[in-house]
């Protein structure tokens, strides 16, 4: 016997109403203007400096040069903006204007600490009277060398060791290039450069550590070193300390002067 099983009709689900494209829009844009009200709202809440303050500024590194009072003077406004107000990309280029500042890294160290890690320029030279050239090749003037600063005597005494070098606008870098190859290519000898000049035709002289004074010139400078390197053991020693000359401008020679015995080999000056 079979059985008949009921007709049941077939319910397919039902198709949701369209939104119509205003309507989407119109939420979308509610839902955009919420998010941007909310986030104005948080930074505004995030950069008050009352409920998010830097309680303490981190000096790392050595500071041989830069002075502690100035360097936390010029940070204050900033830190004044409190944690998260305060930019850090300004407090770096701040503390980078300091005269002794090489590089700063400046972060956040959280709840409320801001870190700023410091290189000093560490000087090689002195450039003309108030200048000095870093190991970077850079050249500024600190402030301590500036002839009204009260530690002017202080700091010009500290840094007298250093080599002098002199020349034109923007000639610090070939200079000190310069400076570099002579003093390798005198040190067999045991003695030093004290300072290098270069007048405005780019002529050089070297004064050395032992009152002995060299004249290059501006023209081909390195065979006129080793000119002088040559006859330096037989000319310099007997001199025994006094001021003396040396002229590596001719040809064919040089001329030696400010000695007793002082000579004069052929070739002509340039």
């Amino acid at each position: 016997m079979s059985t008949v099983m009921p007709h049941r009709d077939v319910v397919l689900p039902r198709r949701p109403a369209r939104v119509a494209p205003i309507t989407r829009w119109s939420i979308g844009m509610l839902g955009l203007a919420l998010l941007v009200s909310a986030g104005l709202a948080f930074s505004r809440y995030a950069r008050d400096a009352d409920r998010f303050p830097v309680s303490n500024v981190d000096v790392l590194g050595t500071l041989d040069y830069t002075d502690r009072a100035e360097l936390r003077a010029s940070v204050a406004p900033h830190v004044d903006d409190g944690f998260y107000g305060l930019d850090v990309d300004r407090v770096r280029a701040t503390v980078e204007a300091l005269p002794w500042v090489a590089s700063a890294r400046v972060s956040r160290v959280w709840p409320a600490r801001l870190s700023i890690e410091i290189d000093e320029h560490e000087p090689v030279a002195r450039w003309q009277d108030k200048g000095i050239v870093s190991t970077r090749v850079d050249l500024f003037e600190p402030p301590q060398l500036a002839s009204d600063d009260p530690r002017h005597a202080e700091w010009l005494k500290l840094f007298d060791s250093l080599p002098r070098l002199s020349g034109g606008d923007g000639r610090h870098a070939d200079v000190l290039a310069d400076f570099h190859r002579y003093a390798r290519a005198l040190s067999p000898l045991g003695v030093e450069i004290e300072a290098l000049a270069e007048d405005d035709r780019l002529s050089q002289t070297l004064v050395l550590s032992n009152a002995i004074t060299v004249r290059l010139g501006y023209d081909e400078r390195a065979r006129r070193l080793d000119r002088f390197i040559d006859v330096y053991e037989r000319l310099v020693p007997p001199l025994e300390g006094r001021a003396a000359r040396f002229d590596m401008r001719y040809s064919n020679g040089f001329a030696l002067a400010g000695a007793e015995d002082g000579t004069t080999d052929e070739g002509e000056p340039e």
